[in-house]
Formats: structure tokens, sequence, C-alpha cells
């Protein structure tokens, strides 16, 4: 499922945990000068796509490229600690925890795609098997 490049900016904005305002202007600053609803009727767009997402990313052989993001996402979550660890400035130490609980979520959420997509070719590969 490829993005246009207005929903490509509306992912930019999630990615980034813009508020809405924050969101809109990103988008204007980008040429796409939208209204609220509209704004929010793509990014539910986007975010009802995410199984459909998933498994054409199993579908068309990028999981190469999804283990590289758990990876990336996992190395600088290890750099995070140990820069935590080194920071004696409590206030710098506070924005690297920041990065650290940011990184959780889309770690988890790799996890969670990885899993159900290896669960659907497992059953898939049953089928055609005829053991289901």
């Amino acid at each position: 499922m490829a993005f246009n490049d207005r929903e490509i900016l509306v992912v930019q904005t999630m990615c980034m945990r813009l508020s809405e305002k924050d969101s809109l202007s990103w988008l204007k600053s980008h040429g796409h000068d939208i209204k609220q609803a509209t704004f929010w009727k793509i990014r539910a767009q986007i975010k009802g796509s995410v199984d459909k997402r998933k498994f054409e990313l199993a579908r068309t052989g990028l999981w190469e490229q999804h283990l590289e993001r758990i990876d990336q996402l996992e190395t600088a979550l290890k750099l995070a600690w140990e820069n935590y660890h080194m920071e004696k400035a409590p206030s710098k130490r506070v924005r690297i925890l920041e990065t650290i609980v940011a990184i959780q979520p889309l770690l988890s959420k790799y996890y969670q795609s990885s899993q159900k997509v290896t669960e659907n070719e497992v059953k898939t590969e049953l089928q055609r098997l005829g053991h289901l």
C-alpha cells in the first residue's frame, strides 16, 4: 500500500507526535493546506491500514527491512541507555529517558506485527499443505 505525498506527511506528523495544530502547520509548510476534518480522516485511514500494510510487507518480501528497523530501534535503545548512564546533567538525563520511552511503543509494534505476519505465514503454509 503506497502512500501519496500528503499521506506521507501525515505519517510524519504521527511519528513526530505533533499536536493537531502543529501537524496542520507541518502539512501547510510542505504544500498541503488541509482542513482539520481532512487531517483526521487521513489519520484514521492510515491507522486502519495497519494490518493490510503488514501483510503487504510480508508478501512483497520486505522482511529484511522490517527486521533492520527492529535492529535499529534496539541499537538506539541500547545507546540511549549507555548515554543515560554516562550523562551527569539531570535535564539531559530526562531528555534521554523521554527518548527511551518514545522508542518502546515503536519497538513493541514491530514485534507485534512480526508475530501476526509470522502466524499468518504459518497458517497459510499449513493450509497449502492440507494440514488445516
